[in-house]
């Protein structure tokens, strides 16, 4: 049988066997041929829409009944009722009942036997029940809840205050646990002396039970046959009757079905989908809006069109025998044709599983033909893909193991020229100051170059090229006399390609890779080269941002023993002029006599502490402009490493955001060791102001505590503040204080496990306000109470651990400055057992207060009509310390209260570090803010004059016109509709420099 149909096949035309699409129409036209002389489709489609017209006329006519009767049968319960309550006889009861004296008791027993011969007469109520305003009921016709209190909601609240009925939604009810209804309606006063009807004793509230008597009602007068079903729903989509297929579901089940969606929004009509059951239904849906309920009538399709599909189905089999023999012609022709599309999917499975070595046989010319060798072009360009990509992972992994500059730079050549073949390789890094390229890392296995060239000048070479242009460049064809030439096993050997890819910080560039190759360069490696000379210049920008950073802990160090030392020198200086004080004293005539050489003495030891405090003048100036030649790039690094954790400019591997999250908290490691060294330095020499005013802890505590928030969620640490706000006053620094619970709290996220609690809290005692700090960590041992906070310092168990990194000046940090507060700290903790660091400070009176007077706002706000005892922060300047931090400037800017705004509001930075402009547009413009740029303060004044922002972030600290020139020149103008000023900078300002800030942003709300 099988050689007829192949030899059938040999006879049929070349043009024919080898084209794929006419074997497939001629398969399928046969079928159809067969098929539609049945004209089977047509006529079940058209019995298919003449049952639907029927369907939906019989389901409207049901559910526009339906939706009659329950509305009467609610507007009739609701005139029973208004007629009960308004009885003079219950009236005159629950005038009775409310004066609680000896006849209050038989009054509502009259009341409840009274309520009892309706419950009975009707057979709907479930309880009825008088309750006063205070939720207290005294009567009921369940005697079980007499005198007990139910909860003042709206039951009770809206009839009192808009004197009508109240309709409660569909719930449970608590006696018998079925669905039901309450209405509740007010009761006036009726006593002697009551002059107002709207005075109103209490409430009367009426439960009736629905199951009883809805249901019935739905199921009474239809038969919509096993499937079929009346669904009554409240206006959350959540059942009021129960469901066919789920008993009990009433008040329990959710209804999300597309009928139910569009009821609940008030839309009436016809529906055909997938119901609850996940099975295909035909509903129509009806509105009603007295009680905003959907009432919905349904059938499953499979019990409406089962006949018809029954009739369908005999007719298919009659006409299966003459498909099977149409399959039975064409068998042979398809089985030419299953082979390679097997073949096919073989290679995408392994394609799939990682193998892009398999490729599929060409037999044919035909259209599986083609598919199959473009099949095999895209094996080839996926695998080349993935070599890649993981070329790439490995240089991010070796460019991260270290932070040593030769080490990391000798890794990643290694790792570039092992992926892609290159057999020889250097990178040179930039000096600008000398104008060259010098080498620092070779790679050149088991050979060596000829000449090995330690530096470049710029403009000379491929290198000095790429450098210019910040683009990847690339030379095939080398002359003979080139010097890229190689020793390989005595002789020389020309490469024939050479590559020079720049190493880029962002637009800087930090040095270039060169690298050659004994084969032809493919240009596919282009993009991938760029992306890895990106990857090795950030690596490069944090070594070397590590090693300066390295070398300035080392030169403070060596200044602090410097100091050190002469301090010594003078203490034995002073102890020397007192003993010869002491010999002067005896010796008066040598006292004369000696008085020149000693008022010479005097005078050195005048000139040497005129010279220290030179010097330390001059250490707090080399300290602040160090610190910010450090901040800026670290703040770039740590900004845009957040910026790309928080996913706004694309999504990131899971390897990626690894590798990003060390970057970014490397970063604020050395920020936070840079901030440490300079406030010890600045305590040292008595350079700290501090701003003492009075103020409720509660607001810098909450600061610090959104500032480690982020940490404390990856950590899966619960932190807790017990500080109530508004309750304590206490004096202090805001900014300082800020900063004491910042160090305590990141010290208790360092040392807390994962899972661990932290809580913060308060107490008064006398004059000082004790605020402690607990943790459930490591612990402390009880030899290291005191030691922990001296400089440099940590416990023992930390530092035999190794596993915890720290400098040991955070506590020497925070005690000084509580010291300088007026208060002290001490610590309780045992290993194993969590810490509990206490510090004190002194309570403010009432009387006495630093803060100052509020400014007269003269915005008029639409929605107060004046400023008259607003809290809203657009009165007073806020301040922003760099580096920004995403979840404080975020809180900040939505912590502008004020409607007047209106929209999104427009925000303007005005920031001569563009790092700093392009991660406040990346964080808020995602969250709808308007986002406007100055590069310098005189571009922010014009943009400030012409497009009146809602919101300024202003830099003080920028050449030229800086920011107290901008609030100068923008507080002329008449700002109608307010503007919201915070202060962004890297510097500590003084107190007389935020003073002066103040006083300009005042001049904002005085026009």
């Amino acid at each position: 049988m099988t050689s007829r149909f192949e030899r059938l096949y040999n006879y049929l035309p070349h043009s024919l066997r080898s084209n794929l699409r006419l074997k497939l129409l001629t398969v399928t036209f046969m079928a159809l041929l067969l098929l539609g002389a049945k004209n089977l489709y047509l006529s079940y489609w058209q019995e298919i829409n003449r049952s639907n017209e029927q369907i939906t006329n019989n389901f409207t006519i049901i559910a526009d009944i339906l939706k009659n009767d329950i509305t009467r049968w609610l507007n009739n319960r609701e005139n029973e009722i208004l007629v009960m309550a308004q009885n003079p006889l219950v009236k005159e009861f629950v005038d009775k009942v409310t004066e609680e004296n000896n006849n209050s008791g038989q009054a509502a027993g009259d009341l409840e036997r009274y309520w009892k011969e309706l419950s009975a007469q009707y057979g709907i109520y479930d309880e009825i029940y008088f309750v006063n305003k205070s939720g207290r009921i005294l009567a009921s016709s369940n005697s079980n809840r007499k005198n007990s209190y139910r909860p003042v909601d709206d039951i009770i609240n809206v009839p009192l205050r808009t004197g009508g009925m109240y309709f409660q939604d569909a719930y449970l009810s608590p006696s018998t646990e079925k669905p039901c209804i309450a209405l509740s309606v007010p009761v006036a006063a009726d006593k002697p002396g009551a002059t107002d009807a709207s005075e109103y004793a209490g409430v009367l509230v009426y439960r009736i039970d629905i199951g009883s008597v809805i249901q019935p009602l739905l199921e009474s007068r239809f038969n919509l046959g096993n499937t079929g079903e009346v669904i009554l729903i409240a206006n959350n989509r959540t059942v009021i009757s129960d469901l066919r297929g789920m008993p009990g579901s009433a008040l329990n089940y959710i209804l999300d079905s597309e009928p139910a969606l569009r009821v609940v929004r008030g839309e009436e009509g016809f529906w055909r989908g997938t119901g609850y059951n996940n099975r295909e239904m035909i509903a129509v849906y009806r509105h009603i809006p007295k009680v905003r309920w959907g009432l919905i009538v349904r059938q499953e399709t499979s019990e409406i069109f089962g006949p018809l599909k029954v009739q369908l189905y005999k007719s298919l089999m009659t006409n299966l025998l003459v498909v099977l023999l149409v399959l039975g012609l064409f068998y042979g022709l398809l089985s030419k044709v299953i082979s390679p599309v097997t073949d096919m999917a073989g290679v995408a499975k392994a394609i799939s599983s990682g193998d892009f070595h398999k490729r599929v046989k060409i037999r044919t010319n035909d259209e599986i033909g083609v598919l199959g060798q473009a099949l095999n072009t895209m094996s080839d360009e996926l695998g080349h893909h993935f070599t890649m990509q993981k070329c790439e992972q490995n240089v991010l992994k070796a460019l991260v193991s270290t932070l040593e500059i030769e080490k990391m730079l000798e890794k990643g050549l290694d790792t570039v020229c092992r992926s892609f073949v290159f057999r020889v390789g250097a990178i040179f890094l930039l000096d600008m100051e000398k104008g060259v390229l010098n080498c620092k890392a070779l790679y050149c296995p088991d050979q060596h170059l000829m000449e090995q060239r330690e530096a470049i000048k710029l403009g000379e070479g491929l290198e000095s090229l790429s450098v210019r242009t910040r683009q990847v460049q690339v030379i095939t064809d080398l002359p003979e006399d080139t010097c890229y030439t190689v020793n390989w096993l005595g002789g020389n050997i020309m490469p024939v390609s050479i590559v020079a890819v720049p190493l880029l910080f962002g637009t800087e560039v930090m040095g270039v890779m060169s690298l050659a190759s004994l084969h032809r360069f493919d240009e596919r490696f282009t993009r991938e080269l760029k992306i890895i000379g990106a990857l090795m210049g950030v690596a490069i920008n944090n070594a070397l941002s590590y090693k300066r950073t390295h070398d300035l802990s080392s030169r403070l160090q060596h200044a602090n023993e410097l100091l050190a030392q002469q301090n010594e020198e003078l203490t034995t200086q002073s102890e020397e002029l007192a003993s010869q004080s002491e010999e002067l004293q005896t010796q008066t005539e040598e006292l004369q006599a000696q008085a020149g050489e000693l008022r010479n003495v005097t005078q050195q030891l005048k000139d040497k502490n005129k010279e220290l405090e030179r010097l330390g003048e001059n250490k707090t100036k080399y300290f602040a402009a160090l610190s910010h030649e450090l901040r800026a790039p670290l703040n770039a690094v740590i900004s845009f490493s957040d910026v790309l954790l928080d996913k706004v400019v694309g999504g990131l591997t899971r390897q990626q955001e690894k590798y990003i999250r060390e970057i970014y908290n490397s970063g604020q490691h050395l920020l936070n060791l840079i901030n440490d060294l300079l406030d010890l330095s600045k305590l040292e020499i008595g350079k700290i102001e501090l701003n003492l005013k009075k103020i409720d802890p509660s607001i810098p505590l909450e600061e610090a505590i959104s500032i480690v928030s982020a940490e404390a969620a990856q950590k899966n640490l619960q932190v807790t503040s017990m500080v109530a706000p508004d309750y304590y006053s206490v004096y202090a620094d805001p900014v300082r204080l800020k900063q004491i619970f910042l160090n305590l709290l990141s010290n208790a996220l360092k040392f807390t496990p994962q899972g661990g609690r932290i809580a913060v809290g308060a107490r008064e005692n006398k004059k000082y306000l004790h605020l402690w700090v607990s943790d459930t960590g490591i612990g402390i041992p009880g030899d290291c109470h005191e030691s922990i906070f001296e400089e440099f310092n940590q416990a023992g168990n930390v530092a035999s651990a190794g596993v915890y990194p720290g400098t040991g000046l955070g506590l020497a940090i925070t005690r000084r400055m509580i010291q300088m507060h007026g208060g002290s700290i001490s610590v309780e903790s045992e290993p194993g057992q969590g810490a509990t660091f206490t510090f004190t400070l002194p309570l403010a009176n009432g009387e006495d207060s630093f803060v100052p007077a509020r400014s007269e706002c003269k915005i008029q706000c639409p929605q107060q009509g004046n400023c008259a005892g607003c809290d809203c922060p657009r009165t007073a300047a806020a301040y922003l310390p760099k580096p920004l931090v995403k979840p404080v400037l975020i809180n900040s800017l939505e912590s502008i209260g004020c409607r007047w705004l209106g929209g999104n509001p427009t925000v303007l930075v005005v920031d001569d570090d563009s790092s700093v402009r392009d991660y406040v547009a990346g964080i808020l413009e995602p969250r709808g803010y308007k986002i406007l740029t100055a590069e310098n303060g005189r571009k922010g004044i014009e943009l400030a004059l012409k497009e009146e922002p809602d919101i300024l972030i202003l830099d003080i600290s920028m050449p030229g016109v800086d920011g107290f020139r901008v609030l100068e020149e923008i507080g002329k103008h008449c700002w109608e509709r307010g503007l919201s000023v915070f202060i962004c900078t890297s510097r500590d300002l003084s107190i007389k420099e935020k003073h002066y800030l103040e006083t300009l942003v005042k001049k904002l709300y005085q026009k």
